[in-house]
């Protein structure tokens, strides 16, 4: 009896002791998990679904009780940060630009990109004079970066805050200026997926030409030998002449950061480097195959991250009659205007086919002539809409956040590129034979609606949109892909990234590549070589007869 007293006793005694790790550990983590933080979000110098997107994970992190302040300029349109206005606190700083002016980039933006002349690889350096000015979105970035940093005013109030994090959108140079001026650690997000050269410079992606296309090329992940010689050269263009020699504007920025003091020994360039963590959004179930670091986190946002949308009566009812099939039409949110001839040729060509079409645009089509079979609405939840069994095709331009969102649904693809990630993107489609491509410059009402005709009525488009739209729902490991970005900004907010910062964003171009281990090894190489030769010439000429030379010379 004695014994088994002692038995339990001593299993009590041990239980007890092992329970005590655990509840010192969960002390330490409930007192990491009580904290509350302070982030400071900022993607309102581009606006549109950059500024949507990132503001996701932001409302996440105010349902678990930490503080969002949300910096917007005074050009910005109120709808587009209002709508938070119960969520976040909103910190507006003065803009050199009206709200007008902005519709005025951005109507220009439009009309440019609408000509399908920034589609191909050279495009956008060819062209760049429609895109300059006053009326160019890159110099207005610039501007209101400088309004920014100059507004004495937020500044200091910013300041004041103490803010744990900033959040920001990574196209535009601005956040890591600000980021240094406040001196604040800070995230990027991205809209696109891993772009090679830029972020391979910014993140430490590895870049691989042999396999890994660069932007723009129309390259797949299998290349010829006269394709792999074509990507190099374009990696080189992209990664040494665009990123590095100040194409990407990066010269104005780095005036910034002297004008107004915020670490003028670092470049621009160099400072993008900084993020603790950047935000890509896509999925390798529609991507080519590539290495990814632990500072890069994949993310996807899709239709059922957006539970709450609704339809309009007339829309639910325009969709819920359709008998053949519905077909969604929309160019995205920096489509803010199109002309009304280049309007009338979309119309022809709706009106071309047996099926019903729901096309979503801001623009005002006076005049405009449809189809009896299409319905223009100003604004409408797409990816409620694209969940809805009778839409079975979607028309865009082929933006990544677009995209992921239709095919998560099945859907797919006929995709008419502008600019950006966009021809990459549609490579993709074709690639993985979700769809086609058409290019805006050329096509006709009748090329346009033949197009469409194809990927509705051959069943293999949409065989592969649903296999694809499988693996990425099996893919996805949370059910919110807006937890996940919410509980990464934490983990940095708590631990920081150094843990996850790869040692190649410390390297140069020449460590990177091995530049100078290569040409170490060639000398040492040529060096070795030299020496043995000059060794073996020095023992022929000791252990051969004196003359032996000449003689043999002469019999020769």
């Amino acid at each position: 009896m004695a014994s088994r007293l002692s038995t339990v006793l001593m299993f009590a005694l041990v239980a007890q002791l092992s329970v005590l790790p655990a509840l010192t550990s969960s002390k330490g983590s409930n007192a990491l998990d009580s904290k509350k933080y302070k982030f400071l979000y900022f993607a309102s110098i581009l606006g549109g679904s950059h500024y949507v997107v990132m503001c996701r994970s932001g409302r996440a992190l105010v349902q678990q009780g930490h503080r969002v302040v949300s910096l917007v300029g005074s050009s910005n349109s109120n709808r587009s940060w209002q709508r938070d206005a119960d969520v976040f606190s909103f910190v507006v700083f003065n803009s050199t630009y009206t709200k007008q002016n902005r519709t005025d980039v951005m109507d220009n933006v439009s009309k440019v990109i609408l000509q399908g002349h920034h589609s191909d690889f050279f495009g956008p350096f060819l062209n760049s004079a429609n895109l300059s000015g006053r009326l160019s979105a890159m110099d207005m970035w610039l501007q209101e970066c400088d309004d920014l940093l100059g507004d004495s005013i937020t500044m200091e109030r910013l300041r004041k805050e103490k803010f744990d994090m900033l959040v920001t959108d990574d196209t535009a140079a601005c956040g890591p200026l600000l980021a240094q001026a406040l001196d604040i650690p800070f995230v990027h997000n991205s809209v696109f997926f891993a772009i090679p050269s830029k972020h391979g410079h910014w993140t430490g992606l590895p870049i691989e030409p042999s396999y890994i296309p660069a932007r723009s090329t129309g390259f797949t992940n299998k290349m010829t030998f006269p394709q792999r010689v074509k990507n190099v050269l374009a990696h080189y263009f992209y990664g040494v002449v665009l990123f590095r020699l100040g194409m990407c504007n990066f010269d104005g920025y780095d005036k910034l950061k002297v004008k107004y003091n915020i670490k003028p020994e670092m470049s621009t360039l160099e400072s993008y480097k900084q993020a603790l963590l950047y935000f890509l959004h896509g999925s390798f179930a529609f991507e080519f195959a590539r290495p990814m670091q632990p500072n890069t986190i994949l993310v996807l946002h899709h239709p059922g991250v957006h539970s709450n949308q609704t339809l309009e009566d007339d829309v639910a009812q325009f969709l819920d009659t359709a008998p053949s099939g519905v077909v969604m039409f929309s160019m995205g949110s920096f489509v803010t205007m199109m002309e009304l001839e280049q309007a009338q040729m979309f119309a022809d060509a709706f009106a071309m086919l047996p099926h019903r079409v729901l096309w979503q645009s801001g623009a005002d089509f006076a005049g405009l002539r449809l189809g009896n079979n299409t319905m223009v609405a100003k604004w409408l939840p797409l990816t409620h809409v694209m969940e809805h069994p009778n839409v079975r095709l979607y028309v865009c331009q082929g933006a990544g956040l677009a995209l992921n969102e239709a095919l998560w649904a099945g859907l797919p693809i006929v995709g008419l590129p502008l600019m950006e990630d966009q021809m990459d993107n549609l490579v993709r489609v074709e690639a993985k034979g979700v769809g086609l491509k058409v290019d805006i410059a050329t096509m006709t009402p009748r090329t346009l609606s033949q197009s469409i005709g194809r990927v509705m009525t051959d069943p293999k488009f949409s065989e592969n949109a649903r296999r694809i739209s499988d693996i990425m729902r099996d893919l996805e490991t949370s059910a919110s892909p807006v937890d996940t970005m919410a509980r990464w900004i934490l983990h940095l907010a708590r631990f920081g990234g150094d843990h996850l910062r790869p040692a190649v964003q410390d390297l140069n171009f020449v460590q990177r590549n091995l530049l100078d281990v290569y040409l170490f090894l060639v000398v040492a190489l040529a060096l070795v070589t030299w020496i043995n030769v000059t060794v073996f010439c020095f023992c022929l000429r000791c252990m051969c007869p004196k003359g032996w030379n000449k003689n043999h010379l002469k019999k020769e």
